[in-house]
């Protein structure tokens, strides 16, 4: 009987000390790997950071460059406008119509115009003849050349695929003169979320000097310079060429 006693004693003894076997601890995770984790991840934006600020300066340098070429070249056009003015004879002034014409034609029968731009260019180019008619041979070549000007810019735009993103700054030859159809925004960029660099009223007149995409780089009558969106102005005819 003894015996049997300290058989079950001896088994309660085993069966507690199982009971009681210490649970494994995971070995500590070293203290330095999270700090350089972190470290690691610092660095990656910190040079993410700096090759964007390095392309920021890359697109301003860009645009100050375009900036001075375009105002170099606004300053060529006048002095080559007055120029042409000078010189203009009724043949010249003729032949100028007759290839405004010409595209004017192209530009009906493309599928891709906009019957509004049609009328905006047919607007110039009525302007051109009724000057010619008058014998003021040197305006209906401006705007001879203003009509082939805005038709080369609706169907440069128009055939660009959407996709794009090549778009460069096109300078017009001669100044195309707009007016602003409602209150539009003066931007710094072409870009509708662009500094604005005031107000325009409607009918406020404005001159066209460039285009990127569908913007267009104008100068306003107290010379201010800014890209307007060209669905927001019209071609402005001046009623004593007629």
């Amino acid at each position: 009987m003894l015996c049997g006693t300290v058989i079950a004693l001896s088994g309660l003894n085993i069966t507690g000390c199982t009971l009681l076997k210490p649970i494994p601890v995971a070995a500590p995770i070293p203290p330095n790997e999270p700090c350089e984790a972190q470290q690691r991840e610092i660095e990656r934006l910190q040079q993410l950071l700096a090759e964007k600020e390095a392309l920021i300066r890359n697109l301003n340098v860009r645009q100050q460059g375009q900036a001075k070429a375009l105002q170099e070249t606004t300053s060529q056009v006048t002095r080559d406008q007055v120029r042409l003015r000078r010189l203009a004879t009724q043949p010249g002034a003729a032949s100028s119509i007759a290839e405004a014409e010409v595209a004017m034609t192209s530009l009906k029968s493309s599928q891709i115009t906009a019957p509004e731009q049609i009328l905006q260019a047919q607007r110039l180019l009525g302007a051109a003849t009724a000057s010619y008619a008058k014998g003021n041979y040197g305006i209906a070549m401006d705007h001879a050349a203003q009509t082939r000007e805005f038709i080369g810019m609706v169907k440069d735009n128009r055939t660009r695929k959407a996709s794009d993103q090549r778009l460069a700054m096109v300078s017009f030859s001669i100044p195309v003169p707009l007016r602003a159809k409602s209150n539009i925004n003066l931007r710094r960029e072409p870009f509708g979320s662009a500094i604005k660099l005031g107000a325009l009223k409607k009918d406020s007149a404005l001159t066209a000097h460039a285009y990127l995409g569908d913007w267009l780089h104008v100068q306003t009558s107290d010379e201010r310079s800014g890209w307007v969106l060209n669905t927001l102005v019209d071609v402005r005819v001046n009623d004593s060429d007629h």
